[in-house]
């Protein structure tokens, strides 16, 4: 089995030896080529992104369930049980509080704190495993979890 995986050893070290050489030669276009690939991959994600119809329609079929600092249910408010309110009947100091646990950063970005995914991603390949979600992601992830999924994933 060894002796089968030698060409293939020899084709990725061949292929990582002209990567290097070229880097060596073109050091301005492999500094442009992750974000270019970055941009590529977001503009790519697009078209299969949620509108803002979708948004509207969506529903939550799951409780909310309220939980004690020792993780017994307290309560749990399903659809038949909750009553809706506009955003301007909720104090601000709920909002307020919400955002400063769930999102401090939540002012300074767009939906998408970068900061805090590399932030998360440096902790998370030193050993200590860190979200670095915002408030929007995780709703995209609440309101649509068959399509997004619920593994930590990048």
């Amino acid at each position: 089995m060894i002796s089968g995986l030698q060409p293939a050893l020899a084709f990725i070290l061949a292929q990582f030896q002209r990567l290097k050489s070229a880097i060596r030669q073109y050091p301005v276009r492999a500094a442009l080529a992750l974000p270019a690939l970055a941009l590529l991959y977001v503009l790519l994600l697009v078209p299969f992104t949620p509108g803002i119809g979708d948004l509207r329609k969506a529903k939550s079929e799951a409780p909310s369930v309220l939980l004690a600092t020792d993780g017994s249910v307290l309560a749990e408010y399903k659809r038949i049980n909750r009553q809706w309110v506009t955003l301007e009947q909720i104090s601000p100091h709920v909002v307020n509080a919400l955002i400063a646990t769930e999102d401090r950063r939540f002012y300074q970005h767009h939906g998408i704190d970068l900061r805090r995914l590399a932030g998360a991603a440096l902790s998370t390949l030193s050993g200590d495993l860190q979200g670095g979600s915002t408030i929007t992601q995780q709703l995209a992830r609440n309101l649509f979890p068959e399509e997004i999924g619920r593994a930590a994933t990048l």
